[in-house]
């Protein structure tokens, strides 16, 4: 929709079906700012896959990263042509899956996205038809506000996109809504029964650490996939997947949808820069990041030094990303997309450089969940899980680096106190989430200090929790020293006992 008119950015009430505004009058048209000479950006690599892929995924996983694919962050994959559902028959099925549910959408102003503004929201949403509906006539309706630059038209929708979002009071207000994260145990997923590539379990396949989920401790939106319906316009802002994880996004069915991607060796560029271009925006919103609402052309980023690699994603296509990589991206009209996120064990050194920055920016971003929790899952269900010989290795490093950190800061906590009582948490298999440290609000697994003076509980590498002259502080424990060592050992065990 083309509005003349600054509109507020408050929750909708109610949103109907018809409810188009008119496209504005003939303008005078000039030439976009950008051209496609501004937009000559590296490609993301392309891998075409086969049937095989979907019987073991983290294969290929490790096989990127052996190859070096982890510097580019970003990799497309491309499924055999008779996978692939044709439109009409997705969107038909879709339909039905989605009868009678309502999807709420975010609402999207292009013109004031590089300013970072907080999306507006349709509670009421749509249905399914009623999306579709909106979508169409958005792109038949929508006229350029310049003068064509390219026959493509892909490429041509990249010069309106971008010259709104950097000079957005040179043209009318452009606003679009997206119907992002979609629970699909919740809504619907796009794959059918039986359809190779269904993301739902994807996380079920050897060397993927979320094995360890059953469906009572599944984590929406991370190891349970989220659907995606957007329209022309319609956009995903710089952002990098909770804790560094790697992530699957497969589009079902529609129009193209491009991709922008900073290799992981940029990360930290890509990180000052934004700091220092919306320094006073960070002061009266420190998260503005972390909302994902901001919109910083590729064109910018590149004249400030910073890579980008571009892909135009269409269906049938799955893009991967690795580790630290900040992407964002625009559809060229009504699609569907499914994501969910993936561990592969190479991703475990990212977890620490993630908590690390999180901790480094006032712990402004939580912790999804905690580390200790998976190590300790994967050393009770060895036997009902499976990993390459080189997984396993990396795993019993990983457990042995977290239970030596442990058990030294228990060995300070009780140097540091006196008369410190220790108290082994009487349920074990309590969820990670039931205690959360006052001081950085992270969740604590293994073990937390408590002061029985003030009632305040920490981490146990923070070594004091408050500021009692006397603290009368207990040191509570999920599993003690020797559990923990017994655990390390059936790790040991099991790389002795998996072939190469």
């Amino acid at each position: 929709m083309i509005r003349t008119n600054k509109h507020s950015k408050q929750t909708k009430k109610s949103k109907i079906s018809d409810d188009f505004t008119e496209p504005h009058s003939k303008l005078l048209l000039e030439r976009f700012p950008y051209t496609t000479k501004d937009f000559q950006l590296k490609d993301v690599p392309i891998l075409t896959i086969d049937q095989s892929f979907f019987a073991d995924p983290f294969k290929t996983i490790d096989d990127l990263y052996a190859k070096g694919y982890e510097k580019f962050g970003i990799v497309k994959l491309i499924l055999p042509p008779d996978l692939v559902v044709p439109n009409k028959k997705f969107f038909s099925l879709l339909e039905s899956k989605l009868k009678g549910k309502r999807l709420q959408t975010r609402i999207q102003t292009l013109n004031t996205q590089r300013a970072g503004e907080i999306f507006g929201s349709n509670s009421i949403g749509f249905t399914i038809q009623e999306y579709m509906n909106l979508a169409n006539k958005f792109e038949c309706t929508h006229k350029l506000q310049g003068m064509r630059e390219v026959s493509n038209q892909i490429r041509q929708n990249e010069i309106e996109f971008w010259s709104i979002i950097d000079y957005p009071t040179k043209y009318e207000d452009i606003e679009v809504e997206y119907a992002a994260d979609l629970l699909a145990t919740k809504y619907a997923t796009g794959f059918q029964d039986g359809q190779l590539g269904n993301l739902s379990g994807i996380n079920k396949n050897r060397n993927s650490i979320f094995q360890v989920l059953q469906e009572k401790n599944e984590m929406s939106g991370i190891s349970v996939p989220w659907l995606y319906l957007g329209m022309k316009y319609a956009n995903f802002c710089w952002h990098k997947e909770d804790l560094n994880l790697n992530s699957m996004n497969y589009m079902h069915a529609g129009a193209a949808k491009t991709w922008y991607a900073i290799p992981p060796s940029y990360s930290d560029k890509f990180l000052q820069y934004f700091n220092k271009a919306y320094e006073n925006e960070r002061k009266q919103n420190p998260r503005l990041l972390y909302d994902i609402t901001c919109q910083i052309s590729p064109v910018e980023l590149v004249e400030n030094g910073i890579q980008i690699l571009r892909t135009d994603q269409q269906p049938g296509e799955l893009i991967l990303t690795l580790g630290a990589t900040y992407h964002a991206g625009f559809s060229h009209g009504f699609n569907c997309s499914e994501a969910v996120n993936v561990a592969p064990t190479q991703w475990l050194k990212e977890f620490d450089k993630a908590t690390q920055e999180y901790r480094m920016d006032g712990n402004l971003k939580k912790v999804s969940f905690p580390l200790e929790w998976l190590l300790c899952k994967v050393a009770l269900m060895v036997d009902e899980i499976r990993f390459t010989k080189q997984s396993w290795q990396k795993l019993f490093e990983k457990f042995k680096q977290m239970m030596d950190q442990e058990i030294n800061n228990r060995k300070c906590i009780l140097n540091l106190y006196d008369h410190v009582k220790t108290i082994e948490f009487v349920n074990k298999q309590e969820k990670y989430d039931r205690s959360v440290c006052k001081i950085c609000s992270n969740y604590m697994f293994l073990s937390y200090i408590f002061c029985g003076k003030c009632i305040k509980k920490g981490c146990i590498c923070h070594q004091s929790i408050c500021a009692c002259a006397s603290p009368q502080i207990s040191l509570y424990i999920r599993y003690n020293n020797e559990e923990l060592q017994a655990m390390l050992a059936t790790l040991e065990s099991k790389i002795k006992t998996t072939g190469s």
